[in-house]
């Protein structure tokens, strides 16, 4: 399963959203302040992904 997370008001997490559903890639949005308090295996990746990249959105995890 991909999931994105993402803000509002974030042009890159629009951009990619936008790309995804052009090319027809299944996902699930999550909201990012979920990267601040994990709640399950997804979460927690998408913290370490986070940190890789200088927390910046979007946010992308394949569980």
């Amino acid at each position: 399963m991909k999931y994105i997370y993402t803000a509002l008001d974030c042009p890159k997490c629009e951009i990619l959203k936008k790309k995804y559903r052009a090319e027809g890639v299944t996902f699930v949005e999550r909201a990012a302040d979920r990267i601040k308090q994990p709640e399950d295996e997804a979460d927690q990746e998408a913290l370490i992904q986070a940190s890789m990249q200088n927390m910046e959105l979007p946010v992308e995890v394949n569980v």
